[in-house]
């Protein structure tokens, strides 16, 4: 990408909106509160969110529940950089690109704990129930000298639920949708105990678009989906021992979905667990941890039932050390074991471990911030990889924050690039490298009584990427480290009260680019525009959101374009009772009909795609006790 070509879109694009938002943050008064400080865990350990600086985006459970979001892809597609390709509604299919890299490139952790496919890298985001969530922390950027693989280009972090009320909630909607959901905790002394467990199930629609002039050999019927999940969270204070800690969520289900070549079903069943102690003194904080997980999905729809299977576990020793009043050292040990053993695919080695080495210190004096961390990880057959990441800030003074911000990441090769057996398609390739990567950042955060404003612009390139090429002589494809990508743009976010509203806005511009071909990666939007407009009355409070998609290419098989969207989604929310409130949604108030994923042309030579849901209702009652 040229950066003049960023600075015009700059210029041009958001003046009009930059223009707005400053006129309507002006005309708000002094005596308005400040707002809330937020703490985020980025690090691995609690910081206020100016001093992380890496841009952090938080969506807590109060959000949730005020926009009424019915599923995990909602929550996040409202973030700046963020865009999500869905196969269809509830349910289906759902990709998520971080400033324009693919899923794959984004480390999903459910309480610190991977979730991800280690075979493909996708992470079945709509199966992670929202019941579940307390809240959702999003870092961006280079984060694997913190997290290891797969952090190039984010992480999702995703804290389970912490329920301090009982409560029982009821909720219908549009395609026979219903969800009920139970959720509370207990602290007795020492001891905290919260639980939540949830049933979700819709008869869905037809997914895929038809061509009216053609005959088809798959059916279109509806797409249905059910998700049924528990989880709990168990803490006990040991007195001067510290804290035990024991976290679990499990949920199965089932999910009726349609491909580009025809119907199919599958079954889920997904665990993760998490048994940790800490304990921390004024000079000296650690950690231990220990975690198992599974993310398995079983394809039903077809004579032969293929299995995804991936089994971890994992231990992590962490500590933090006050060296002197502005200088923390962080550092420790991880170990990661992958077992692919269950899965369908065959494969000359279905298991592999992890040994990495981390430290890193963070300082802060005054008007001074800076952070560096390195990490060394050892994979089994693939050898070692070494990360960094460094930051930079200034505080300019109590309203403005200057961040820089460098490192590197990568992506560990899948047992199944390496090692692949009697596959008709694939051949394995035993000297497979890890992906690289480097990604750069310029921000500046404005906070004040008025409200939140982020700008920053980045850089990310993916190198040795890993492609499936076509070898002649077998008729079968190799993954092979040849291919290189570009992402860079930026990204505008602002949170303010103005003439008694509540207005979160964000706008990010993008320019992704396949450096071997020059030509841009598909299914990316270059422009993306997020706005939310929310009012409380009372006991009554109602919010407006709007999103904004610009075109973007299809992929390089349909070789087309997808067209631009705008949607608009309204949610309203009525305490009725001391201990009864009611809630509402609308989705796609407009009907629009779009979509984020092609499936082919009509014989008129329309394109098809995966269908959107259309204009959905939802309504539902929480009860407290």
């Amino acid at each position: 990408m040229r950066w003049a070509k960023i600075g015009d879109m700059m210029l041009n694009k958001t003046a009009l909106g930059v223009a707005i938002s400053a006129a309507l943050s002006i005309s708000v008064s002094a005596a308005e509160q400040t707002i809330e400080k937020i703490t985020v865990t980025a690090n691995k350990f609690e910081q206020p969110i100016n001093d992380v600086l890496a841009s952090v985006a938080v969506i807590d459970r109060a959000d949730i529940e005020k926009a009424n979001y019915r599923d995990l892809p909602a929550i996040l597609n409202t973030i700046a950089g963020i865009d999500i390709v869905r196969n269809g509604g509830l349910g289906q299919k759902a990709d998520i690109f971080v400033r324009g890299a693919s899923a794959k490139y984004t480390l999903v952790l459910v309480d610190g704990v991977r979730v991800s496919d280690a075979s493909s890298g996708s992470v079945s985001l709509t199966n992670i129930p929202v019941n579940s969530i307390e809240r959702v922390e999003l870092i961006k950027g280079a984060r694997a000298a913190i997290y290891g693989s797969d952090a190039v280009a984010g992480v999702i972090n995703i804290i389970t639920r912490k329920a301090s009320n009982n409560s029982l909630s009821a909720t219908l909607g549009s395609h026979s949708y219903s969800n009920y959901q139970l959720a509370g905790g207990v602290v007795k002394e020492a001891l905290s105990f919260n639980y939540n467990l949830g049933f979700e199930e819709t008869d869905g629609f037809d997914v895929t678009g038809k061509d009216p002039a053609a005959e088809y050999t798959k059916d279109h019927d509806d797409d249905g989906y059910k998700n049924k999940n528990i989880g709990f969270n168990l803490a006990y204070e040991l007195a001067e021992l510290g804290q035990l800690s024991l976290q679990s969520q499990y949920s199965e289900g089932e999910a009726q979905y349609d491909n580009a070549w025809g119907n199919d079903a599958y079954d889920f069943e997904n665990y993760t667990a998490k048994l940790g102690w800490n304990k921390a003194s004024d000079v000296y904080s650690q950690s231990t941890s220990v975690s198992v997980s599974q993310e398995e999905n079983t394809q039903t729809g077809t004579d032969v039932q293929q299995v995804y299977s991936t089994e971890r576990v994992e231990f992590e020793y962490r500590g933090l050390y006050t060296l002197t009043e502005e200088l923390d050292i962080s550092g420790g040990f991880n170990y990661l074991s992958e077992d692919l053993s269950n899965s369908s695919a065959t494969s000359s080695e279905e298991k592999r471990d992890n040994k990495a080495l981390f430290i890193g210190a963070f300082y802060s004096h005054n008007k001074w911030l800076a952070n560096a961390v390195v990490r060394t990880d050892d994979y089994d057959f693939h050898g070692r990889a070494n990360t960094y990441s460094t930051g930079l800030g200034y505080k300019a003074n109590n309203y403005v924050t200057l961040r820089l911000n460098h490192g590197t990441a990568f992506r560990a090769p899948s047992l199944i690039n390496a090692f692949v057996t009697n596959s008709p398609y694939y051949l394995p390739n035993n000297n497979i490298k890890p992906e690289e990567a480097l990604n750069n950042e310029l921000g500046i955060t404005l906070e004040t009584q008025w409200g939140r404003y982020d700008i920053a612009i980045f850089d990310n390139r993916i190198n040795n990427l890993i492609s499936n090429n076509y070898d002649a002589d077998s008729g079968k494809y190799i993954a092979t480290n040849i291919d290189k990508v570009s992402m860079q743009g930026f990204e505008l976010s602002a949170e303010f009260s103005a003439l008694g509203f509540e207005h979160s806005v964000n706008f990010s511009f993008l320019d992704a680019t396949d450096e071997k071909t020059n030509t841009d990666l598909p299914r990316r939007p270059s422009e993306s525009f997020n706005y939310q407009l929310a009012k409380t009355w009372g006991d009554f409070d109602a919010s407006l959101d709007m999103q904004y998609r610009s075109s973007r290419p299809s992929i390089a098989y349909y070789d087309s374009e997808l067209a631009a969207y705008t949607v608009f989604n309204i949610a309203a929310n009525y305490q009725l009772l001391d201990n009864l409130s009611l809630a509402a949604r609308i989705e796609n108030i407009t009907d629009k009909e779009y979509f984020t994923a092609a499936t082919g042309f009509a014989a008129s030579g329309k394109l098809l795609g995966y269908n959107s849901a259309g204009r959905t209702f939802f309504v539902g009652a929480n009860y407290q006790f």
